[in-house]
């Protein structure tokens, strides 16, 4: 069985104009949506065996909030070509990443994040999906599971079995 766990980053800031998009850190509302879902991460043991993330700094960020307490996996790929890539080169790139990484984690941006989701799940009438299709929030993540043993295999053939969004967590809390 196979986990991909589609993340986008955490709230960006546009305090600075001048800045390029590449180039734009997080918010403080990120700073802290990603810390809440890390925790979640923690709270269920959830673990990655490769991470791969887009080279811009509001993705770079976020993982770095991430990693202050899970696991650091075995490998994790920083890409400047996943940067506002398309959710097919997103695909073509999944595809090729060997079968001893079982557990993955993509950081990236909307809308491949959403249209990648939407893609590799099958189960399309379910409520996660809906949501997931109406909206994919910053530092929101979608998990999907693959009864296959090889990532060669993956397409429309996942089942998207969780989309949490921070704000599912913090009303959770109250």
């Amino acid at each position: 069985m196979l986990e991909l766990y589609v993340m986008r980053h955490a709230k960006s800031s546009w305090d600075n104009s001048e800045l390029n998009d590449h180039d734009r850190p997080l918010s403080n509302r990120g700073k802290r949506n990603a810390k809440t879902i890390c925790e979640f991460f923690v709270k269920k043991k959830i673990n990655f065996d490769l991470i791969l993330v887009s080279s811009s700094k509001r993705t770079k960020k976020t993982l770095k909030i991430l990693l202050r307490k899970i696991d650091k996996p075995k490998k994790i790929i920083t890409s400047k070509k996943l940067y506002l890539a398309h959710e097919n080169d997103i695909l073509k790139k999944i595809v090729t990443i060997d079968k001893q990484f079982k557990k993955i984690l993509l950081i990236n941006h909307e809308p491949a994040v959403r249209n990648l989701s939407l893609v590799l799940s099958k189960n399309k009438n379910n409520h996660n999906y809906k949501l997931m299709n109406y909206k994919f929030p910053t530092a929101a993540y979608a998990k999907i599971i693959f009864n296959l043993k090889d990532w060669s295999l993956v397409n429309n053939n996942g089942n998207l079995t969780e989309f949490i969004r921070p704000k599912d967590l913090q009303d959770s809390k109250e």
